[in-house]
């Protein structure tokens, strides 16, 4: 298990690519129960135990899903989809739980007009990181140069961040 932790982490580090990791449909799987997992906790502070919360989670995961599988289908590169999903649900895990302690310290520091400088900070830094890794695997995947995969990476942000908006405020 550690193994496969450090490969996620290698990933991360842009040492190695998704065409690294073997096409194992248990892997793919696995990592993404993980992601998964790591997502309901993510969200839990925002939309409590509620249909919303999986229903987030489902969205997200399928949206990540459609993305890569059309972006390796324009490229011709389909062969690579387990690998790249598996890339992309074993990073976002390995990342979201660095989140986790630094969104739940938000949370529990969300105190109208008071400042919660290093747990934003340190949030924001994940994020920024994890769209470096994020345009490192689809540049890797794509077979394009890493530029061109960071502005995926980033278009993938906005995209999420509007089928999220369009779903409506979370529960109060």
């Amino acid at each position: 298990m550690l193994a496969i932790i450090d490969f996620f982490l290698q990933i991360t580090l842009r040492r190695r690519g998704p065409e690294d990791l073997p096409d194992s449909r248990f892997l793919l799987l696995l990592s993404a129960l993980c992601y998964a997992i790591v997502q309901l906790f993510l969200a839990l502070p925002i939309y409590s135990l509620s249909v919303m919360l999986f229903r987030s989670v489902l969205i997200d995961i399928g949206l990540l899903c459609i993305t890569v599988w059309g972006l390796l289908w324009l490229t011709r590169h389909m062969s690579r989809s387990g690998q790249t999903l598996t890339a992309f649900f074993g990073t976002g895990a390995l990342l979201g739980v660095l989140m986790l302690p630094f969104n739940y310290w938000l949370d529990a520091l969300s105190v109208p007009g008071q400042p919660a400088l290093l747990p934003t900070t340190a949030l924001l830094a994940i994020v920024s990181w994890s769209l470096v890794v994020n345009g490192h695997i689809f540049s890797r995947a794509l077979s394009i140069p890493f530029v061109a995969g960071l502005m995926l990476s980033l278009a993938y942000f906005f995209l999420n961040y509007l089928v999220f908006w369009q779903l409506g405020p979370p529960p109060a």
